[in-house]
């Protein structure tokens, strides 16, 4: 057991002098090269692609920024007063919607805005008071109303959601 001691003390003092460089040089050497050859092998890699695709191909695999897309289109409904269910205390809804719908969809929305605000009165006209009671029953309300103004402004050609969100101006029940 007292050899192992001793050879210990020696590595120990041999760390202590020049060794120690080495202890600290020889892992980083070792790191610097492993970097080296990971971007070694990425650089051959995209050469690669470069070689058999093309010029163009590093355009397609690493597109220029595009021009930003324009936020959604805000399109105000006419505010609406109705009578609600006559079972209910209170008798009248006035109502001010907002639309938010994509810029392509702007004009097709506008344009059915009169078969939208029928659709409204009638699905308002059958709600009573406790429809509108707290935060889930606005949720509720928002949610169909966009479900409804989606059946009516949905094309044949697959894209089903028009309107994108229902913001509520304003809802007042007397």
């Amino acid at each position: 057991m007292a050899g192992t001691g001793t050879v210990r003390d020696e590595v120990l003092n041999r760390l202590r002098g020049s060794g120690r460089i080495l202890v600290i040089a020889l892992p980083l050497a070792r790191l610097a090269a492993g970097l080296i050859a990971v971007g070694g092998v990425a650089a051959a890699g995209i050469a690669g692609y470069w070689m058999a695709a093309g010029p163009q191909a590093l355009d397609r695999l690493w597109p220029a920024a595009t021009e930003a897309l324009p936020a959604d289109a805000v399109v105000d409904m006419p505010e609406l007063v109705v009578n609600l269910r006559h079972d209910t205390p209170s008798r009248f809804l006035k109502i001010g919607l907002s639309l938010t719908a994509a810029h392509r969809d702007r004009e097709r929305l506008e344009r059915a805005m009169p078969q939208l605000t029928d659709s409204l009165q009638e699905f308002l006209r059958n709600l009573d008071q406790d429809d509108l009671e707290g935060s889930a029953g606005l949720h509720r309300l928002r949610s169909e109303i966009k479900r409804r103004f989606n059946l009516i402004l949905s094309d044949p050609a697959g894209r089903q959601e028009v309107v994108t969100d229902v913001l509520l101006r304003n809802l007042l029940t007397q």
